[in-house]
């Protein structure tokens, strides 16, 4: 009687652990997408910057005012593409983001249904 206790558990230890991960693979690719879009956030950020300093560089080194003044006119304008371009970005990733999360609430509200439910 006891081996049959034993093997009842093991068994019933087995499908906890496959339902714990079944609820976790969601929340996994969850937080990957997320991490996904910061690392995206940070490259845009880092090219950004490097640009701004290029810019202040040149305009340091330029002693025409209206070379200045065209250096920064085109600095502003190229800066203006670029948060288009980078927002048009965010709107994807937030859109792509917003639809795993609702995947991974599907997801795992169907593992813990499996799991409550009486096996037939």
């Amino acid at each position: 009687m006891a081996k049959k206790t034993t093997t009842a558990t093991a068994a019933a230890e087995q499908a906890g652990l496959e339902t714990l991960a079944k609820m976790m693979r969601p929340q996994m690719a969850f937080a990957s997408a997320l991490i996904d879009y910061n690392l995206e956030t940070l490259d845009f950020l880092r090219s950004r910057f490097e640009r701004d300093k290029e810019m202040l560089e040149q305009i340091g080194k330029t002693l025409d005012p209206v070379q200045a003044a065209s250096l920064w006119t085109e600095f502003w304008q190229r800066t203006a593409s670029d948060y288009s371009v980078e927002s048009s970005k965010l709107a994807t990733a937030l859109q792509s983001i917003s639809q795993e999360a609702v995947r991974t609430m599907s997801e795992e509200g169907a593992a813990l249904a499996g799991a409550v439910s009486p096996k037939a």
